[in-house]
Formats: C-alpha cells, structure tokens, sequence
C-alpha cells in the first residue's frame, strides 16, 4: 500500500537557490514515485513576502497556523518539511509522524573552525535580537520532530551532538546529470563571453564571499603563481564577484579547466558535485563534508599554499598542452556521480528514512 507525504516550507524559493533546488528534488521524486512506497498529497508553501513586518507575521504565525490546520485535517500519513530553517513549522502534538531535513547547522550551532593560523567563522556569531528568538523557534522544533534527515555524516554528527537521542537518516542530495552532462546538453562558451578570456586558461570558484568559502585562499594561491603561469590564467568567481544566470554557469561548469573549492565547511557543497557531472576536475580541501563525495585524487590539503599552487600549475601546464583547445570531459568523475548522488539513491535512501519515521525509528 502506498503511504502519503506532505511536503512544507516557508517561502517558495526557486530552483536557482540551494534550499529551493533540494526541495524541488524531493518534490520530483515523489511526483514520478521514485520514493518507493510513496507519493506526495501536496505541497504547503506560500509566496516571497517582501515586506519585512508581514514576512515576520507570516512566519511566526500565521504560516505554522496554515501547517497545523493543513496537516490535521489531511489523511497523510507523513509530514517532510524540507529544510530546518523551516523546524518551527513542526506542529505540536501532531497526529503524524514529522521529519525534517537538515542541510547544515552552521547557523543553529555558530562556530569557529582552525584553517592553519586562522580561525574561520561558520554560522552568524552575533545574531540580532528577533533571529535569536528564531533559532530558539528553529531548535524547539527539530526537537519537536519524529526523525531528523540529514544531507551528510558531517552534518548528521552535528544534529547529534545538539539533539543527542533524536533519530537520524542519512539522505545525500541527488545531482541532475542530464541537466550537466557535456555531451546530451552541451552549452557553449560564448554564453560566458562578457566574463571570460578563452585565450587564457579558466579556472572558477562558484560560492558566496563569507569567510567559511576561503575565498582569500584562492587569491593566495593565485599570486603565489609562477609569474609564466598567473599571466595565462583567467579567474572567474562565480556568486561573489561575477553572477551568471543558470545556462552561463552549465557553460562555466563544462568549459572551466577546474573548479577550485577550498571552503572549510559544508552541509553537502552543491558546486563541487554539479561540477563533476559537468566533467569538470575539481581541486577541493580535504574537509567535511565534501570530501564524503569527491574523489580522493581531487583532495588537497587545506592549508598547504603550495600544494594548490602544484595542483594549478599541473592544471595549466595540461592546458597548455593541448594548445587551448576544449577540454575533454572527466567521465570517471561523471561515472562517479553517478553512482553516488542519482535520484534513485535519493529516493531509494527517503523511502527508508520514511519508513523508520513511520516506524518509530
């Protein structure tokens, strides 16, 4: 017998956001029943609010209102909100089993994490007085919750240390390998044009500028460059200095020499994965919780400025070999995606984690 789930976030954030993309990806699985022995009832959402009072309303009030109301009188067997900024719409008392996934706690669990000589923030350290009574919100929720359903083991060892006893599942995100895959959807270079030099060789990072994403790292490595080699490389920072809409970064995956990614911390690390569905090698810090994902050859030691520098030198001299021509595809890296992060593992791996919600755990 199929059992009923009923998805819920706040906000209906679009698929070009980290959140909105996740929770696109569970709601698709459920909708082409890749979720064996489930299917989806609906989806309780509502729209962008951007005026700041109403979003306060609607998230504190009315919207978990609209949750509990929803939720009693459904005959779903399940309740998924889909990522814990969304915990406090946990019902109390309900009358279903709630799960919840959690991406990251960085901002639930503000930390500093050691980079060499450095200490990294992760998560806000000083939130204003009505986050504050947010995340107190967030936290009574998750502990409100039947299961917690987390996106890596990093991730999964931090909901336990903060709710020890809580009963967890681990549920990778899944990556779509048709939308990146260089040859059934290849996307031209010309489409990064305004940003790019293809008389040089292109290497991106793709991630925001707050300090967890090390982006001052890159740049040290970069002037630490032969003299020979930095003149021949053009950098694209793709979210912190250069935006792309989402067919200019398909092209950027597909036609970048390398994806550099020394962040300290991730709840999973989307750019990495899309990257090597894309073909593209990638040069990532032997951290949690990417390093669950990539392949050991695209390691580097986090701290270590020469061993990047070695890596990107080998990068551009392999460039200069073939005489700037397009790059080939990396078909192990997209074999190995593949295998770990498709929509049948995601819903193969949901199905159970529903099931032991159901079952008490």
């Amino acid at each position: 017998m199929v059992k009923r789930v009923v998805l819920a976030r706040g906000a209906a954030l679009p698929s070009s956001t980290g959140l909105g993309r996740a929770h696109h990806a569970v709601e698709s699985l459920l909708q082409h029943a890749m979720v064996p022995g489930w299917s989806k009832v609906t989806t309780l959402e509502h729209q962008i609010l951007s005026f700041a009072p109403n979003r306060l309303l609607t998230r504190w009030r009315k919207h978990p209102a609209f949750i509990s109301s929803s939720v009693a009188s459904s005959e779903a067997d399940l309740l998924h909100i889909t990522d814990q900024e969304q915990a406090h719409l946990v019902p109390e008392a309900c009358a279903i089993p709630v799960v919840v996934t959690v991406h990251d706690m960085f901002h639930l669990e503000p930390r500093q994490i050691k980079a060499g000589d450095i200490r990294v923030p992760v998560g806000d350290q000083r939130p204003g007085v009505f986050r504050r009574r947010d995340l107190k919100r967030l936290k009574q929720g998750l502990a409100r919750a039947d299961l917690l359903i987390c996106v890596s083991e990093m991730t999964r060892r931090d909901v336990e240390r903060m709710f020890p006893g809580k009963p967890t599942a681990l549920v990778r995100h899944q990556i779509d390998l048709d939308y990146w895959d260089p040859e059934g959807n290849p996307r031209s270079r010309e489409l990064i044009a305004e940003h790019d030099d293809d008389t040089k060789c292109l290497l991106i990072t793709v991630g925001s500028d707050e300090p967890r994403k090390r982006l001052g790292f890159v740049r040290e490595v970069m002037t630490s460059l032969p003299e020979e080699v930095a003149s021949d490389i053009h950098m694209l920072h793709i979210g912190s200095e250069v935006e792309l809409d989402d067919e200019q970064l398909v092209a950027a995956f597909q036609h970048a020499e390398a994806l550099l990614f020394p962040s300290i911390s991730e709840g999973f690390g989307y750019p990495p994965a899309e990257a090597m569905a894309a073909g593209c090698p990638v040069i990532a810090a032997n951290l949690p919780a990417h390093n669950e994902v990539i392949p050991g050859r695209c390691l580097l030691p986090a701290t270590d400025v020469m061993a990047w520098v070695d890596k990107v030198v080998s990068v551009h001299a392999a460039w200069k070999r073939a005489g700037g021509v397009p790059r080939n595809s990396d078909d192990s890296l997209v074999d190995h995606v593949r295998d770990a992060l498709s929509a049948e593992a995601q819903g193969q791996a949901m199905a159970e984690a529903y099931y032991d919600a159901t079952q008490g755990g």
